[in-house]
């Protein structure tokens, strides 16, 4: 296990674990010391409750700087029975780095990837909801805008994805990201405060997807723009998606969820969820089935139905 799953598992424990149990999952070395914890500077007026977390935290810190001191002497002891010099690498990467040649070649598989993708169907992020949401939701959409960037710069075969009538609130928060917009541009990404027929002025090439359509989402065509509403409701605004497709004179339709899954909770899917589910469709083969139980979270309780059931 990797340093990161390691710490995630350990930072996902419930709060209320008592040290020992945390012991357990601590590697230490058998001259190491216990950590002994006093109470922190500024700690005066902090609950009990708050106060043990505060340790919990800088404990866990401590084990992870651990984890992160083993895994480096592990990288070295691997290096070293390869017979690589790692010191060695190190320095040709930084040449690389200063010569340009690192960037240069990344830029070049790019601008593969962005010819590519032309052929490709594409996925817009419609944030024309701005003024229906609190500033949370706001927060969350800026997230999820995120995830599907970097989704999709992961993808085998990305997509353009573009995301019209971003402005105020939602704006400012993504400005604040390091490398927006300026830096995604070059990775198949593209935002305005301009509406989605704007950026998109053909509207027989666009489907709007929703969950309340009555139309199924058989299969993606390269010619089309698939919308995704830009919308974090929390399941508050009923049938805002659907509306919005009528108000444009534009097509809907909804993820085949219902032909190949069953779900215990919502089906209300998250932006970011329904865009990787479109990337993972392609890059599956076009299997639907395999594209939902690979991106939907645990916590959404699915289960394949039997490939009799499917469409």
């Amino acid at each position: 296990m990797s340093l990161n799953e390691i710490s995630k598992v350990e930072l996902q424990k419930d709060s209320s674990e008592s040290t020992d149990e945390i012991d357990q999952a601590n590697i230490r070395s058998s001259d190491e010391p216990d950590v002994q914890f006093k109470v922190p500077d500024g700690a005066n007026g902090m609950s009990k409750n708050q106060l043990k977390k505060r340790k919990r935290f800088e404990k866990l810190m401590q084990i992870k700087k651990r984890k992160k001191e083993q895994d480096k002497e592990a990288r070295h002891a691997k290096a070293k029975a390869e017979g690589r010099d790692l010191e060695e690498e190190k320095r040709l990467q930084e040449l690389r780095t200063l010569s340009g040649e690192g960037k240069q070649k990344r830029d070049t598989e790019w601008n593969l990837k962005m010819n590519n993708a032309k052929q490709r169907f594409k996925i817009c992020v419609d944030c024309q909801y701005e003024d229906m949401m609190t500033y949370k939701e706001k927060n969350s959409l800026a997230s999820q805008i995120r995830y599907c960037y970097a989704a999709n710069k992961r993808s085998k075969n990305p997509v353009f994805i573009s995301v019209p009538s971003l402005r105020d609130e939602t704006l400012s928060i993504l400005e604040k990201v390091e490398g927006f917009p300026d830096q995604w541009k070059p990775r198949c990404f593209d935002c305005s405060d301009k509406d989605i027929l704007s950026m998109h002025p053909d509207k027989s090439k666009i489907v709007y997807l929703t969950s309340d359509s009555d139309t199924i989402l058989d299969h993606l065509e390269n010619d089309k723009v698939y919308v995704i509403g830009g919308i974090v409701d929390r399941n508050r605004l009923k049938k805002a998606t659907l509306n919005r497709a009528n108000e444009l004179g534009v097509a809907t339709a909804r993820l085949p969820i219902d032909e190949h899954l069953k779900l215990v909770s919502t089906k209300v899917l998250t932006v970011n969820h329904v865009c990787e589910i479109l990337l993972k469709y392609r890059e599956y083969g076009n299997d639907w089935k395999r594209a939902l139980m690979d991106v939907l979270p645990e916590r959404k309780d699915v289960t394949a139905k039997p490939h009799s059931d499917s469409v």
